[in-house]
């Protein structure tokens, strides 16, 4: 038995033996009767109840800030990947005594020196912009307040990242395309000003120039990563003469909207119109045709992250910088481009 947190006098003194008692109870092969030993036993559970309650009550409770942009905070249920990140992220934390604080970066009124009146012990940033990571990181670096990102970079000290190649892979998924013989593609973005966006779209580029296969003007697109922002980027794809054959889409939702107004405008997917998507949400595998996507892991990252800040939190000058790998899922949604199959 361990009786580091309770001293045998503790527990004779509770069990109202003597600690000759309690010693051959626990330590001794010199029998004791069933009833002594039970209430030996049970007055050393108690104590050791009593210990461990009081050292937890007198641990301090760290605070978290998951800061996130006022546009996806609005409505999570729209953005499936950072709903599971988030999620397994307080998942991972619940059992560490670390309260936790989701807070709204709104460019109107809110401001580094607004979160430093009153700062967490550490902060989580989920899709925010570059201009708000650049406000946002100065100053918590140089407060030394240990920073997470999440599919974001810095090489500010007290910030660490857990992010995926998303070059990489969206070199690997336009190169698939272009085997099944697509040459005029499309890359839709999220928000321009998002570190992932362009590290997606250079991927893209990556590929299209390998190949010797020119980017129209019209060929790379940007919105937001909604299905809303979809869905009218597939009324000007629908509308246009020189429509592509094959798109690659730097988020599902954006994917699966504009696969719903294609739909709308009588094409037939994939024999008009070839998808891919980023992601891997569940919807992916629920609509027609399934989505063909990058499938990126969202519950790992959140895992992972939270593992990082418990580390910082214990050893602040140390941060880590996480590369995790993406799988290319093929489904329903690719296909050759009528011209190769008709041999024109």
């Amino acid at each position: 038995m361990d009786t580091k947190r309770a001293t045998i006098r503790d527990i004779a003194k509770v069990a109202g033996v003597s600690p000759s008692t309690v010693f051959r109870a626990l330590k001794s092969d010199v029998p004791v009767s069933a009833a002594t030993r039970a209430k030996i036993l049970a007055a050393q559970q108690l104590l050791q109840n009593q210990v461990a309650e009081s050292a937890s009550a007198a641990a301090p409770v760290r605070s978290v800030g998951i800061i996130m942009p006022a546009v996806s905070a609005s409505d999570l249920s729209a953005h499936p990947s950072m709903f599971t990140i988030i999620t397994s992220f307080l998942e991972a934390l619940s059992a560490h005594n670390i309260s936790n604080t989701m807070l709204v970066f709104d460019e109107t009124n809110m401001t580094a020196s607004a979160f430093l009146a009153a700062p967490k012990d550490a902060y989580l940033l989920i899709g925010t912009s570059e201009g708000q990571e650049r406000t946002l990181l100065e100053a918590f670096s140089a407060a030394q307040i240990p920073c997470v990102l999440i599919n974001r970079q810095s090489e500010l000290p007290h910030v660490s990242s857990v992010a995926w190649d998303d070059t990489s892979a969206c070199t690997d998924a336009t190169e698939r395309l272009i085997a099944l013989g697509h040459q005029n593609i499309v890359f839709i973005g999220g928000n321009k000003d998002f570190q992932n966006t362009r590290r997606r779209l250079l991927g893209f580029e990556m590929a299209m120039k390998k190949h010797n296969l020119p980017i129209g003007s019209d060929n790379v697109m940007f919105g937001e990563y909604s299905e809303l922002s979809g869905y009218q980027i597939g009324a000007k794809i629908a509308a246009r003469k020189d429509r592509p054959t094959a798109g690659l889409f730097a988020s599902d939702p954006l994917a699966i909207g504009c696969m719903r107004r294609l739909v709308e405008a009588g094409l037939h997917l994939p024999d008009d119109f070839s998808m891919i998507g980023f992601g891997d949400i569940e919807a992916c595998h629920c609509i027609s045709p399934s989505l063909s996507t990058i499938a990126q892991p969202s519950r790992e990252c959140g895992v992972l992250a939270a593992q990082v800040l418990l580390q910082m939190l214990q050893m602040p000058v140390i941060s880590s910088k996480l590369l995790l790998k993406t799988n290319l899922i093929l489904r329903d949604s690719v296909c050759p481009p009528l011209a190769e199959r008709s041999g024109v």
